[in-house]
Order: C-alpha cells, then structure tokens, then sequence
C-alpha cells in the first residue's frame, strides 16, 4: 500500500510539474522592477530538414606514403616498427592503433597467453627485418617456396627461418609455376686436399654451383621440381675434381582439408669422400656413388590428434674405384637396397607445441658379400622416437627435436647387433630479430667394410648462430661434430668442424660471401688423423 501511494504521489506531481508544448516564438517579460515593462519577440525561424549522417566510405582518405623509418615528415608518419599512418590535421584526434606500440620497450608476455605466439622484440629489431616494398612478405616468410615436406626430420624450413636472409626471392612466374633459379660462382683454397695423414698437399679450385626449382602456385594441391649441381677444377689435383647433381620431384595430393598424400622422387649422383675407414677412392680419383630414393606419406588430422604413415625405398650404387696402379676395386659389396616403414602420432597442445611418438622399420639387402670377411650384411631395424615439435609458423622456435633407441639386427649371427641411444633434432631459435640459432642432429646405423663388424652407430651434430651486423650483412659461426662407432671391433672415428662465414646481400638477388673451414679427424685406427683447412669465397646471383 505504501508503495501504490508512493507511487500516485510522484505521478501527479511530474503531471503537474510538467513543462507546457514548446513554442516557436514568446514573449519574454523581466520580473525585476527596474527593467523595461515591454516586450520583445523573437523573430520566426523556418525549420530545416536535419541532413543524413555521412557515408564514411566515401569520404576522401589522406593518401600514405612508403617513407624511411627514420624519418618523420608532415605528409606521413612511419613508426619504427614500419606502420604507416596518414597525414592528420591539428584539430583531428589521433586515435590508437592496433599494432603500433606507443613505448620502446619490449611488450612483455601477457598472463594465460602462450609466450612462444608474442613478438617480444623491439621495434628496431622488427624494422631491421621489414620488406622494402608493401606488396612484398616479410623476411622469413616465403608461402611458395617450401610447401611440400614429407619427412620432418628434413624439412627444409627451419634452416630457412635461421638464416636471416633480408630478401625474399621473387622467383619467375611461368604459367601457374613460380621458378627460383640461383647460382654460386666462386673460388677455394684447400689445405690437406687428400685428407691424408701422410700426403697433405693443398690445391686452389674453381667452383659452381647451379640449382633451379619449379613450385606451383595452385589453390589446393601441390608440385614441385628441382635440380642443382656441383662442378669443380683443381689446378693440381684433377682426381679431385667435384661433377655431382641431384634431381628432385614432390607433390602433394589434398584429399580433404584435414588429409594428404604427398610423394618424391630423387636421383642424386656424387662423389665418394676421403679420409674415412669405408673410403675405397684411390689416387687416380673418386668413384661416384649413385643413390635412388622414392616414398610416399599419408597425413591425416583428426582434431588435436594426427597421424602419419611414411613407406620409402632407396638403392645406393657404389662404382669400381680405381687404386692408382692400374688394379680397380669392386664395390658390389656395399651396393645396398633399403626399405623403410613408420608410423608417427602427434599431440598438438597448441599450434607451436606438439608432442609425438614414432615407430619405425627397415630392412637392408646388399648385393654381395662383404670383401674383408666373406660376410653378407643384410640387416633388419626397429626405430622407436619420442619428441617436441614447435611448428613451423612459430616466429621464435620452428622444427623438432627427439631422443629415441635404434637397434639393427643381421642375418648372419656372426654379426653383432648394432644398438644404441639415437637423437635426432631440426631446431631453428630466433633469439632476437637479429640473431638466431640453428641446432641440428642425426643418428643413423651406418656401414662397415672392416672385417668382423656389420655396422657403426652415425652421430652427427651441429651448432650454428648467425647475427645481422646491419640488414644485409650477416655473419655466422658453428661447429659440427660426427662420430662412427663400429660395433664388434675396436675402432671409433670422429671429425670435428669449426667454421665462420660472411654473407653481404648488394641487393635482393647478388650476395657475395666467404666461408672459412677448419676440421680435424681422429681415429683409433693407428696413422688415420689428420687435420686441414677450407676457404671459399665466390657470388650468389639468385632471382
């Protein structure tokens, strides 16, 4: 009752409270004594329809101009991150803007957001890296170039990401195919040619290296062909003398959005290398060694939940070496055939983090017994990995890395089997915009020619940081390390490599470079160390 009363009380008093209709004209009339009694009316205006708001997409816009991030003008500004914005009028409000920070300090991470998808670096950083053009992708991105990569543990994609190329390369459209020819012109100087304990004469050489690729640029689907080779001339030594080449053919086939089979075909003839216990190359030169590989891959993608399916094959022919007097060597009894099988399953917590497992099987047939023992060595293996995956779209860490077992048993019980711990990783860190880190490792079960062994457990890692001096000039330095232990006799070998590079980028697609070798090689083989040196220096014409 209160409140009805309440209520009727408030109603009539806003009735009898209220103001009267407005008017267009009245009369205004003082109220104090002193002020003139007559009255004053306001003369009559006519109203005026009120006109639409305006349609902002059809106002002019202030046009934007691509200026040096070092220089402010009154026609446009571009931040130090490389934003631009539009030349603005003193009474209009500057309103903020989605990715330009307002302080020079790193953005620090935000609580409940994955730290590895921010870009904590700073603004110089970020413009060191800035296209030169605003049609053209920002370094470290290149849509076209690798988009077929059937095996992880080769993508080619981290080590492009950890190089710090300032330049994309543009390629050459043909049809619905983008070509990225490049070339490499130069020279080299060797110390210890031979890799010889005894013989380490040095040689100066001429070198070029061409390759070509072929990408398509195709909505769904995927092509790709590649070629390169490697030509050499020594002044001295013509048994040195380099003439290998590798053809390469991928494709990917989109079944569904979340499934694909992807397939390659590769042909790559070289030169076998010196300095090693199974090295069967004599004085009068080197035979070439011709491996054919072929595989395919099924992807399919559940939700979080991924698997993978990978079959290969691959033959390794080795050709007769000559010794130097006029004998030559067979070596039907390392031609080998290799089938591999695997299954991987993959995690995915988040698109920068996933973990995996992965099972594997391979079988290896070779053509004839092995020379030293009479022994033939075909072989069968288990791999089992386990590891981290970041990704390859992260802009601080991209690739993988995982820790497993191998074990490769022969059919001849007067072989040991070869086991042990295997690691493998394909690892690129951005540490900042202008320094970065590339880490890489394998581990395989490798051949044996000495008598009484049927293989070695490979190990092989690499270290290199690179740094950007300024945008188009980047240094490097690194270490490499690969290790055979041969199982069933006492021989170990290790080479260990430290070297230091410069690249100068003169524009998009002339680079001159240098690059300086230092390697070292221990056995316990007795009279097998030696040590020598590489330097090359030479052009890179790439478009």
């Amino acid at each position: 009752m209160w409140l009805l009363a309440g209520t009727a009380v408030a109603v009539a008093a806003l009735m009898l409270l209220s103001p009267g209709p407005l008017r267009a004209q009245v009369a205004f009339k003082p109220t104090l004594g002193d002020w003139p009694t007559t009255t004053t009316t306001q003369p009559r205006r006519e109203a005026r329809p009120i006109p639409p708001p305006p349609d902002l997409d059809t106002l002019p816009v202030a046009p934007i101009r691509r200026l040096d991030p070092d220089t402010d003008t009154a026609d446009g500004a571009t931040e130090r991150d490389g934003t631009e914005t539009a030349r603005r009028t003193p009474d209009e409000p500057t309103l903020p803007q989605d990715g330009i920070l307002t302080t020079a300090e790193p953005e620090s991470p935000v609580d409940g957001i994955d730290a590895g998808s921010q870009d904590t670096r700073t603004s110089e950083d970020r413009a060191a890296f800035a296209a030169d053009d605003p049609g053209a992708p920002a370094a470290g991105y290149d849509a076209l170039a690798f988009a077929i990569e059937p095996e992880p543990l080769s993508d080619r994609r981290p080590t492009r990401f950890a190089a710090l190329d300032p330049y994309e390369p543009t390629g050459i459209r043909l049809g619905s195919f983008l070509i990225y020819p490049e070339a490499e012109i130069g020279g080299a100087a060797f110390g210890n040619v031979l890799r010889s304990a005894t013989d380490d004469r040095s040689d100066v050489a001429f070198e070029a290296r061409p390759a070509i690729r072929a990408v398509s640029n195709w909505a769904v689907h995927a092509l790709e062909f590649g070629a390169k080779a490697t030509t050499s001339f020594h002044n001295q030594l013509p048994s040195e003398d380099d003439r290998a080449y590798a053809l390469d053919l991928r494709g990917r086939l989109d079944v569904t959005r979340r499934t694909n089979a992807q397939g390659f075909l590769t042909h790559d003839v070289t030169q076998e290398s010196r300095g090693t216990i199974n090295s069967r190359a004599g004085a009068n030169g080197r035979g070439d060694v011709t491996t054919d590989r072929a595989g395919v891959v099924l992807n399919h993608r559940f939700n979080r939940l991924a698997l993978q399916l990978r079959g290969a094959v691959t033959e390794r022919d080795y050709d007769p070496s000559p010794d130097g007097t006029g004998v030559t060597i067979a070596n039907d009894d390392r031609n080998v055939t290799q089938r591999e099988a695997a299954i991987r399953a993959s995690w995915a917590f988040k698109p920068e983090l996933t973990l995996f497992g992965e099972i594997g099987h391979d079988t290896r047939d070779y053509d004839a017994p092995g020379r030293s023992d009479g022994i033939r060595r075909d072989s069968k293996g288990e791999r089992y990995r386990a590891g981290v995956s970041f990704g390859t779209t992260g802009q601080i860490v991209r690739g993988e890395a995982a820790i497993g077992a191998a074990r490769q048993a022969f059919d001849d019980g007067r072989l040991p089997t070869v086991s042990g711990i295997i690691i493998d990783a394909n690892l690129a860190w951005r540490v900042t915009g202008l320094t970065s880190v590339l880490l890489t490792a394998n581990t395989d079960v490798g051949e044996a020619t000495v008598a009484g062994s049927g293989g070695s457990i490979n190990r092989q890692a690499g270290l290199e940081v690179r740094h950007a001096f300024r945008r188009n000039l980047i240094g490097s330095v690194g270490t490499r390390v690969s290790r055979a232990d041969y199982e069933g006799v006492d021989l170990a070998e290790q080479e260990t490599q430290v070297f230091a590079g410069v690249e100068h980028f003169l524009s998009r697609n002339v680079t001159l470079f240098g690059r300086y070798t230092h390697f070292d090689f221990s056995s316990t083989a007795p009279q097998s160390d030696y040590t020598g040196d590489e330097v090359r220096f030479g052009v890179r014409i790439r478009r």
